[in-house]
């Protein structure tokens, strides 16, 4: 008897974890922007703009959008990117790149070093050990980055969305995919065009690059359309823990997430 009570326990349980994941997956939603890249080439994972000295990548997936990019110097001299000539454009507002900020690098007796970067490190750097002194150095922030022949650097500062698009022609908690439905743009009407303003010169030419996209689409979707469960693989053997990945990842589009509360707006 006390076994059939241990079984029956065990799955109200069962049931009680299934019932509270499900409830706390229809609370998480998706706002999906899919953009067009107007003078840029679409790949499988990447966006490319090039000329005759650079080619440059983009990967918008992301929260928010990431218009941080990688340039890569394709030509046999270096080229030297005007910082402070440069810029993010977004809605025709202008943002700049060189802030003139700060940087500074600080390390501790027994953590770890840490770096703040500016925007043209992609990503952070970390390194372990023990130190047995600690210091702290600062520089000003480089109005110029130089790029040397058949390199690259990543320059990165500015996401294109911060806040949920509303619209009454969308439903903003979708519960199943009759009622996901999508909103369409062109150039003309969309609400964000953006791009990049590049500029650098190479042997003593100056050139200036614009790298152009907007929004063609927005939708929204509950987080049972976008994400799923997964056990990877690792050396051939399936791995017994799980782990949640988005079923996509354009390089063209981005989101922006957002969670159901006591809202009682539909849109």
């Amino acid at each position: 008897m006390n076994s059939i009570k241990n079984i029956y326990s065990a799955l109200t349980v069962i049931i009680f974890a299934v019932l509270f994941i499900a409830s706390a997956a229809t609370k998480n939603y998706y706002q999906v922007y899919k953009t067009v890249p107007e003078n840029g080439k679409l790949l499988d994972n990447k966006i490319t703009f090039e000329d005759e000295n650079c080619n440059i990548v983009y990967n918008l997936w992301g929260e928010g959008g990431n218009i941080g990019f990688t340039i890569f110097n394709k030509s046999e001299n270096e080229i030297i990117i005007n910082i402070d000539k440069s810029f993010f454009v977004l809605n025709g507002i202008a943002y700049d790149y060189f802030q003139n900020r700060t940087i500074t690098k600080t390390s501790t007796s027994g953590s770890s070093v840490s770096y703040t970067y500016p925007y043209w490190y992609y990503s952070s750097l970390k390194v372990g050990g023990t130190s047995t002194s600690s210091y702290a150095t600062s520089y000003s922030e480089s109005p110029l980055m130089i790029i040397p022949s058949k390199t690259s650097k990543n320059i990165t500062e500015y996401n294109v969305v911060n806040n949920f698009y509303s619209s009454c022609d969308l439903l903003k908690y979708p519960f199943s995919k009759k009622e996901i439905k999508s909103l369409s743009f062109d150039k003309t009407n969309s609400p964000y065009t953006f791009y990049n303003i590049i500029s650098y010169t190479s042997k003593g030419i100056n050139f200036n690059l614009e790298n152009k996209f907007y929004v063609d689409q927005i939708a929204n979707f509950p987080r049972s359309e976008i994400v799923e469960t997964i056990y990877p693989e690792k050396c051939g053997k399936e791995s017994s823990n799980y782990v949640e990945v988005f079923k996509e990842t354009p390089p063209n589009n981005f989101y922006f997430h957002y969670i159901k509360g006591n809202d009682t707006n539909k849109h």
